[in-house]
């Protein structure tokens, strides 16, 4: 799994001032994910539902495809 920027305790302070605007305008909706979002596809991935995915990357970054 790939995530982009996620609004946590971790990322507040690069998600603060023009650096946070700049990096949220990297995303066509304007934001980065909420931790929910993320956790979402972590209990889908570990779920019986998804026994079937194997060998991919999710990414998780609302379209910027950022990559660090």
């Amino acid at each position: 799994m790939a995530p982009g920027f996620v609004q946590t305790d971790m990322a507040a302070s690069s998600l603060e001032g023009e650096a946070g605007a700049v990096r949220r305008a990297e995303s066509p909706f304007d934001r980065v994910a909420r931790p929910e979002e993320i956790a979402a596809a972590v209990v889908f991935l570990a779920s019986d539902q998804a026994q079937w995915a194997s060998g991919a990357i999710l990414d998780l970054n609302g379209a910027s495809y950022l990559r660090m």
